[in-house]
């Protein structure tokens, strides 16, 4: 895998970390990738751009490190909707 290419400003998609998700995983136990691509997904069932996560619904409990680009106000919104209250969801997200 050409992990390089997850770190370039040449693309708003970068990979979370694997340390990182293992840690928030072991507590929380993620069954879905709402955003993700085959080189990046953490989990065995995910959503590729082309199935756009966000017309997809989320179920389990969902993990979600969106596209940093101009999107990323839809996916936030997205994950705010369903939170509904009830955290499940966690995502990595700009401060």
């Amino acid at each position: 895998m050409n992990s390089a290419v997850f770190y370039s400003s040449k693309t708003d998609m970068w990979a979370t970390p694997q340390d990182f998700f293992d840690a928030l995983d072991a507590e929380f136990h993620f069954t879905l990738d709402a955003c993700a691509v085959k080189e990046n997904a953490k989990c065995a069932a995910y959503y590729t751009p082309e199935q756009n996560g966000l017309d997809q619904p989320w179920t389990g409990r969902v993990w979600c490190n969106p596209p940093y680009g101009r999107n990323v106000g839809q996916w936030v919104k997205r994950l705010t909707t369903l939170l509904r209250g009830i955290c499940r969801y966690a995502t990595a997200c700009p401060h």
